[in-house]
């Protein structure tokens, strides 16, 4: 669990740095990416669990 809230805080630091950057904040892209992240976890957690 530890790890999928680092991830998701730095999705969202890099998308806010990028947005400083380039003066236009997406929040659609960082919502995807949050999204997959939780999904990519979830489905590699119930994998885990199936093999073993």
């Amino acid at each position: 669990m530890k790890n999928l809230l680092l991830a998701i805080l730095g999705a969202v630091v890099a998308a806010v740095v990028l947005s400083l950057i380039t003066k236009d904040f997406e929040m659609d892209v960082l919502i995807f990416l949050i999204l997959g992240i939780v999904l990519g976890y979830s489905i590699g957690k119930k994998e885990k669990a199936d093999s073993n």
